[in-house]
């Protein structure tokens, strides 16, 4: 056929471009009374850095080696591998230590310096900074100390255990000189504040993963060879309350259109401060704030094992469930030593049930008792996994998110830990409903996201709509499960022409009254473009290319408004984003309705 007999040979009377355009049109009216969450295709931050090439291999001709010499693996370093070098002072009487040939940074940029660090013959460092005049701080490796400062004292200093003796200390101060300093620079010190002393020759320190970051904290190590690292994520953001949503897939990079979503409570409380008490650690512990998260700030958690031989986890608060209630458990996770999360629904409340996410592969491993599972990639990394299962008893519940080795692990396994492996986590939510909405962040309360709702009425519905007949096409993304009872587009007043989905996932026709069309079973793909047709007494739809059935029963009142992905209040959202609509105002021919939707 030609375009001409394949299309309707007007254009549309309404045409809203979400994907493309980004933007409300003016004639709707749109509301939501909170704030929420999404990704808007462009905002990146800036993640993991390390500025410092061979960042574990300080025998490296790139590492200067000043009145000191370096003996590299004779120890296990921080992430358990003989990777560890031992820093040891020659027999010059003169300051003895170790520096890289990093020059100058930019002048009033803040810059954080660190390094793995375990005491040894020697039990004091002095860590070190040319770029801020000069100067550094003085760390204790057997007491785990902060100790004073040397010349231009740093904004900031911190020394924190990571186990087997071994600490991470870093310094942070604002850059003054541009070129021609070193900025990391590692002493050696004979006691107290004595830096420049005769050397024995044998005596030193372990040293391991050094890094250089343009930030006002450290943040998780990242190790470097012959280039530095600068890695970015994508940016979730927050709309602010009654501001619309244009989601994008983060994988492809695809823009999304219009998300609406029903109203939804993240039952969890502390979502993303898992150090928190109202989370119980269970042979494991979490460092705080040191890793980049899904929304670009320094808040990520590592949840670390201990070195006992059980199950290493943390356990949400327990917020109270209904038996037969469906709910989603979800979290935001990246590998660190360990690569595999387990996401446990507890006993209480909910049948036996698990599942294990390969965070290295973003596959779903082992799982049982669940109704569904979904592992999906936010960048760098990170995934977003989430577990679907029905409460069992009206009781209160929790959820477990543990570390494993492997992918078939089972439920709550155990293993010996070495007490530094773990992961990243960040972004619990704990939420009733058959699969997981945008992220909800609480402190000590729980929290509830409004319902989105966008319509046209009055002037700016009746200036589009023709009464008599009319086609209407809807681009739409849904979630990864079937929805039951959402409507992406209905026009509704006296009676209502709908184009939604029914009974988990059947294409609903153009409803007059209580009169429905035939509908088209969708159940296999939740990417769908939908249109249907009308005049007085005839109907029918397609979706993805395939025709329902023509209805001839039913006639139409008069309308005066449409619902944009759902009723305006909660009932019958889309959850799930509108890509584009259409509106022409004519009954279209069944081979059109077949090609706008193919």
């Amino acid at each position: 056929m030609t375009i001409q007999a394949n299309f309707p040979a007007i254009k549309p009377s309404l045409l809203l471009d979400f994907a493309n355009t980004k933007q409300l049109d003016s004639r709707i009216t749109y509301t939501r009374a909170s704030t929420a969450t999404f990704y808007n295709g462009v905002t990146t931050a800036k993640a993991e850095e390390n500025l410092v090439l061979y960042s574990q291999d300080f025998d490296n001709v790139y590492w200067n080696k000043n009145n000191c010499n370096i003996t590299p693996n004779t120890t296990t370093a921080p992430d358990g591998t003989s990777t560890a070098d031992s820093l040891i002072e020659n027999t010059a009487n003169t300051i003895h230590y170790l520096s890289a040939p990093i020059g100058g940074g930019v002048i009033g940029q803040v810059y954080t310096v660190s390094i793995y660090a375990k005491a040894n013959t020697r039990t004091i460092i002095l860590l070190y900074t040319a770029m801020n005049g000069g100067g550094g701080t003085y760390f204790d490796l057997s007491a785990g100390t902060i100790g004073t400062t040397n010349g231009v004292a740093p904004t900031s200093s911190a020394i924190s255990s990571v186990g087997s003796g071994w600490y991470r200390c870093s310094i942070t101060y604002t850059a003054t000189i541009t070129s021609g300093v070193n900025a990391f620079q590692c002493f050696l010190v004979q006691s107290g504040t004595t830096v420049s002393y005769t050397g024995d020759g044998t005596s030193g320190v372990f040293v391991w993963g050094a890094q250089l970051e343009q930030r006002s904290a450290v943040s998780a190590y990242t190790a470097t060879t012959t280039q530095a690292i600068t890695n970015y994520i994508p940016a979730l953001q927050t709309a602010a309350s009654g501001v619309a949503r244009f989601d994008n897939n983060l994988t492809t990079g695809e823009s999304l259109g219009l998300l609406i979503e029903e109203s939804r409570s993240n039952l969890n409380t502390y979502s993303d401060d898992l150090a928190n008490a109202a989370w119980t650690k269970v042979a494991s512990s979490i460092t705080s704030n040191t890793i980049v998260a899904p929304d670009g700030t320094l808040t990520g958690d590592k949840l670390v094992e201990d070195s006992a031989n059980a199950a290493h986890y943390v356990t949400s608060n327990a917020p109270s469930v209904t038996s037969g209630t469906a709910y989603t458990l979800s979290v935001y996770a990246k590998a660190g030593e360990r690569s595999v999360l387990q996401i446990v629904p507890s006993a209480s409340g909910f049948p036996v049930s698990f599942a294990n996410f390969n965070l290295a592969t973003g596959a779903i491993g082992t799982l049982s008792g669940l109704t569904s599972t979904s592992i999906t990639l936010v960048g760098n990394g990170w995934y977003r996994c989430s577990v679907t299962v029905t409460a069992s008893a009206t009781t209160t519940a929790s959820v477990n998110f543990i570390v494993q080795t492997s992918s078939s692990a089972s439920r709550v396994g155990t293993y010996q830990g070495d007490g530094f492996s773990g992961i990243f986590l960040w972004g619990a939510q704990f939420e009733a409903g058959s699969f997981a909405t945008s992220y909800i962040p609480t402190v000590a309360s729980q929290v509830t996201r409004a319902a989105d709702a966008a319509s046209m009425t009055g002037t700016n519905f009746s200036t589009w709509y023709r009464a008599d007949e009319g086609a209407a096409f809807v681009d739409i993304v849904l979630p990864s499960t079937a929805p039951v009872d959402c409507y992406p587009f209905r026009i509704t007043g006296a009676s209502a022409l709908v184009f939604g989905y029914k009974d988990s996932g059947t294409l609903v026709r153009p409803i007059t009254g209580t009169v429905s069309g035939n509908g088209v079973s969708t159940t296999a793909s939740y990417k769908a473009s939908g249109a249907y047709s009308f005049t007085a007494n005839e109907k029918n739809g397609a979706v993805n290319g395939t025709l329902a059935g023509v209805t001839t029963t039913g006639a139409f009142g008069l309308n005066t408004a449409v619902e944009i992905g759902g009723f305006n209040s909660s009932a019958g959202k889309l959850n799930g984003c509108i890509k584009k609509i259409a509106y022409y105002p004519l009954r279209v021919t069944n081979a059109q309705l077949q090609a706008l939707t193919s």
